[in-house]
C-alpha cells in the first residue's frame, strides 16, 4: 500500500493547485497569474504540471491553467490510482489466502 499513498497525495496536491488557478481565474494567457499571487510555491510537483503543459507560461513568472490538458490528465491520474489500489488489493488477498491455507 505504500505506493498508493504518494499517488493519492500527489493527486490531491494537483487538485489544490488547479483549484487555486480556477479561483483566481487564471485560465488563459491574458488572465495568467504569478505563483505567489496564487499562494503557491515553485516545487517539483508544480514543475511536473508545467512540463506536462497543464500549467502554461504566459510570461515571466506568470502561469495559467490549460483546462483541456488538465481534464485529460486528471482522468488518467485517477485511473492510475485505481489500478494501483486494485493491484494492492490482489496482493493482500493473495497473502490472506496463503496465510489461511497454511
Amino acid at each position: 500500500m505504500s505506493t498508493i499513498a504518494p499517488a493519492l497525495l500527489t493527486a490531491r496536491y494537483e487538485r489544490q493547485v488547479v483549484k487555486a488557478f480556477r479561483r483566481r481565474g487564471a485560465i488563459s494567457g491574458p488572465t495568467a497569474q504569478r505563483l505567489r499571487d496564487l499562494g503557491l510555491k515553485d516545487n517539483d510537483h508544480l514543475r511536473v504540471l508545467v512540463t506536462e503543459t497543464i500549467l502554461r507560461r504566459a510570461g515571466p513568472e506568470r502561469y495559467f491553467l490549460h483546462e483541456a490538458t488538465w481534464a485529460a490528465r486528471d482522468h488518467m491520474t485517477w485511473r492510475t490510482v485505481g489500478r494501483l489500489a486494485g493491484a494492492a488489493g490482489v496482493v493482500v488477498l493473495g497473502v490472506v489466502i496463503y496465510l489461511l491455507t497454511r
